[in-house]
């Protein structure tokens, strides 16, 4: 090529030389100084030419070493996910009605049991005043049953007792139904012997007479007193029985007014935890409306001292992270520093979107300096493998193949020898045996070779030069 361009250029001058002779024999005294100058002009082009086109060849491009060094070797695993509190408690309300005091608000610091805010009570207390007022009532019906089973025993009793008292008077009539039958046989027996009179006869018999009325008399009060018994026990136990009733109905409405005072109890939203609030959703006059779930109200954040990642690990990589393995990552909000963490559980439920599969690993990181924020995200770096103190070769040297590279001997299968090239004194490339182990993004662990920390490993050849250029043609071989 080289050559084609100095015959060109040759013949260019050498076509100008006689266009200029041809012009002197036309104006041979006018033009002779013009052309004397170009003619040396086209001396000192030739001369030039001729220089560029015989220049040494460069020299071949220098190849880039790198040291060989000693220290730690991390494998990472790469995430992303956001920042949360540890344990964040989402505070609803069971009811349904209007805010009517409002007592947080964002970043207030709240203990157990303090009151965020409080739903309009007025229906409420009058629930729990009906309640009591319920309440009274069934204990004023037990103290009524009460003394209507007092009254019913009275009667038994009285009934039991007037039973003694008819019972008596029939064996009195008994016993005088007697005396007058033999009254009545006796006058009998003197009449018949003329030994007394008619009138004493009959008024024997009338007495006799008179004493079996008052016998049937008493039988049949005793009749009527012991229904009137079976009465009074009948009445005894349907009073008992209503007396059971009424205990039964106390506390029953025991139990609606403990239910009335928790719902009173429950229109003041309080706190189940010490916390911060970190999310508020309602505020005072907002009416909250009756669903089957509880509406969040509040979020409450147990410690902001202590943060969560939920960072979102590729399947690929999943299997490498474990429980207690450090970590670092960075939030953009503090692109300068970068953040200590550990992993504290990795979740196996699986996460899909878009046909990529990824799973939750939970990392724990120190937030006593205030610095992290909810929500906050964050790029973790996870060491899933550490080594300390070994040898590290850059794995771009064993990418690095020359341009007339030595074939490598064979190696028996599952071995990972490889090998580098060096450069010896003279500059020449050789290649060295190596034994490789656990890698990184951009190192990997020097198990054996007959390298040694220091030594200088070819990593790649720097770019050639250009080639010189003349009225932009590329010239050179």
């Amino acid at each position: 090529m080289g050559r084609w361009i100095v015959s060109t250029l040759c013949a260019s001058v050498a076509a100008g030389g006689f266009a200029a002779a041809a012009v002197v024999q036309a104006h041979p005294l006018a033009l002779r100084p013009i052309l004397d100058d170009l003619a040396a002009r086209q001396e000192r082009a030739y001369a030039r030419i001729t220089r560029l086109v015989s220049a040494p060849a460069p020299e071949p491009a220098p190849f880039i070493t790198t040291a060989i060094q000693r220290g730690p070797l991390e494998q990472i695993v790469t995430a992303t996910g956001a920042l949360q509190p540890v344990d964040t408690v989402e505070v609803g309300s069971q009811l349904a009605g209007q805010i009517a005091d409002l007592f947080v608000d964002f970043n207030d610091r709240v203990h157990k049991g303090d009151p965020l805010a409080r739903i309009d009570q007025r229906s409420f207390i009058s629930r729990v005043e009906q309640a009591r007022a319920s309440l009274e009532m069934a204990a004023a019906s037990v103290r009524v049953q009460q003394a209507r089973l007092e009254r019913a025993r009275i009667d038994l009793d009285n009934a039991k007792g007037n039973r003694a008292v008819l019972a008596a008077r029939l064996e009195n009539a008994q016993v005088m139904l007697e005396a007058a039958k033999r009254n009545v046989d006796r006058k009998t027996m003197l009449r018949s012997r003329e030994a007394t009179s008619v009138a004493t006869l009959e008024e024997a018999q009338t007495d006799l007479a008179s004493r079996k009325a008052q016998l049937r008399e008493t039988v049949s009060l005793l009749e009527l007193n012991a229904f009137a018994v079976d009465a009074a026990a009948a009445d005894l136990r349907r009073l008992e029985a209503e007396l059971i009733q009424a205990k039964a109905a106390v506390p029953l409405q025991e139990a609606s007014l403990r239910a009335a005072q928790i719902e009173l109890d429950r229109t003041t939203i309080r706190s189940p935890i010490d916390g911060v609030i970190v999310g508020r959703f309602v505020s005072a006059g907002q009416t909250l409306a009756a669903g089957l779930e509880a509406r969040t109200a509040f979020n409450v954040a147990r410690n902001l001292g202590e943060m969560e990642i939920h960072a979102r690990v590729d399947e690929t990589d999943i299997g490498r992270v474990a429980p207690g393995q450090r970590a670092s990552f960075t939030v953009d909000a503090y692109p300068g520093r970068r953040f200590e963490a550990a992993v504290r559980q990795v979740r196996k439920a699986p996460q899909s979107n878009q046909g990529v599969v990824t799973y939750t690993v939970v990392l724990t990181t120190d937030n006593r300096e205030g610095l992290l924020l909810p929500g906050m995200t964050a790029l973790a770096r996870l060491t899933v493998h550490r080594e300390d103190d070994v040898l590290k070769l850059p794995l771009a040297a064993l990418r690095f193949r020359p341009a007339r590279a030595v074939p490598e001997g064979r190696t028996e299968p599952g071995t990972r020898e490889q090998a580098v090239w060096v450069q010896d004194e003279a500059g020449a490339l050789r290649p060295v045996a190596v034994t490789t182990g656990a890698s990184s993004a951009d190192q990997v662990v020097l198990r054996g070779g007959a390298l040694q920390e220091g030594d200088r490993v070819v990593v790649g050849q720097a770019d050639a030069s250009e080639p010189s250029r003349f009225l932009g043609i590329r010239l050179g071989l």
